[in-house]
C-alpha cells in the first residue's frame, strides 16, 4: 500500500498566489514527495520550502538554514518576481542577504530571526553582539556596512568592529568596509562545495553527460547527505550548471556547455 507524507499547510496556502503570478513550479522529489501542484509559487514560500530540505541538527545547530538565491529560481522560474519579492521581504526585515564566499559572486538568504537566533546561540551575553543585531541587523537591508554607517549612524567604536570581526558577524570588504557575514558558515561552505562537485562530477561521468533525475536520487552519495540530494539538484539547476529537460523517462538533467 502507497504512503505519503502530509503536505505543510504553508504549500497548499500558496496555490491561488502561484496562479496570480502565473508561474507554476514543477519541481518534483524523492525527498518531500511532494506533487508539483503543492509546490510553492511566490517566493517567500519557495524560501520556506527549501528550508525544509536540510536539518540544522546535522550540522550540531552551528548554523541556520541558508538558502542560496539562485535555488530560488529553481522553484520559482520568474527571475523578476524572484528578485521584486526578495527586495519587499528585504525592506520588511523579514530576510537577510549575505555574499556567499570570499571568491565566489554568490549570495545567500536567511530569515532574519533565524539568524538573530543563531548569533544569540554561538554569541550569548556579549553587549557588542547584541547591539550589533539591534542596529545593523535591524535597519540595515544591505550585504555590506561602510565605516560611516557603524560609526556614525550606529556608533560602534574600531575597538568593537573589530570584535565583531573577530566574532565572524562581519567580514573585511575593504578599506572601511565589510561585509555582513555568517558566523560558522566556513562548515556549511564545507558541505555545499563537497555536494556540488560531487553532484556535477557525477553527471559529467555519466553517458552524454547527462543523466535521469530520478537516477541520480536514486544514487548513495555520501557528500550530498548532510544538506540534502534536493538542495544540491535545486542549486546546480538554478545556477544553470545543467539544464533539467522533461523527456518520456522522466526529468533529465544535461550538463551545461
Amino acid at each position: 500500500m502507497k504512503r505519503s507524507r502530509r503536505v505543510p499547510d504553508v504549500f497548499k496556502k500558496k496555490r491561488k498566489i502561484a496562479a496570480t503570478a502565473g508561474q507554476q513550479s514543477d519541481w518534483g522529489s524523492n525527498d518531500c514527495s511532494i506533487s508539483n501542484q503543492d509546490l510553492p509559487n511566490d517566493t517567500k514560500a519557495a524560501l520556506l520550502y527549501i528550508k525544509t530540505l536540510y536539518h540544522i541538527e546535522s550540522f550540531d545547530s552551528r548554523i541556520p538554514h541558508i538558502i542560496l538565491k539562485h535555488q530560488v529560481y529553481g522553484v520559482v522560474r520568474n527571475k523578476t518576481l524572484v528578485d521584486r519579492q526578495l527586495g519587499q521581504l528585504k525592506e520588511k526585515k523579514e530576510i537577510k542577504m549575505f555574499k556567499l564566499g570570499a571568491t565566489i559572486d554568490e549570495y545567500c538568504i536567511v530569515f532574519t530571526e533565524d539568524y538573530k537566533q543563531h548569533v544569540l546561540r554561538q554569541l550569548p551575553g556579549n553587549p557588542v553582539v547584541d547591539k550589533f543585531l539591534e542596529t545593523a541587523v535591524e535597519k540595515c537591508c544591505d550585504v555590506s556596512l561602510n565605516k560611516a554607517a557603524m560609526i556614525d549612524e550606529f556608533l560602534f567604536t574600531d575597538d568593537e568592529i573589530t570584535q565583531l570581526v573577530n566574532a565572524g558577524l562581519l567580514t573585511v570588504r575593504d578599506i572601511g568596509s565589510w561585509w555582513m557575514a555568517i558566523p560558522g558558515a566556513g562548515i556549511f561552505m564545507k558541505s555545499f562545495t563537497k555536494g556540488r562537485e560531487t553532484l556535477l562530477r557525477t553527471i559529467r561521468k555519466a553517458k552524454y553527460q547527462e543523466i535521469l533525475q530520478q537516477e541520480l536520487e536514486e544514487r548513495k552519495l555520501i557528500a550530498v547527505k548532510k544538506l540534502g540530494m534536493t538542495y544540491h539538484m535545486l542549486d546546480i539547476i538554478g545556477a544553470e550548471f545543467v539544464t533539467r529537460i522533461q523527456t518520456t523517462s522522466g526529468w533529465l538533467l544535461r550538463l551545461s556547455e
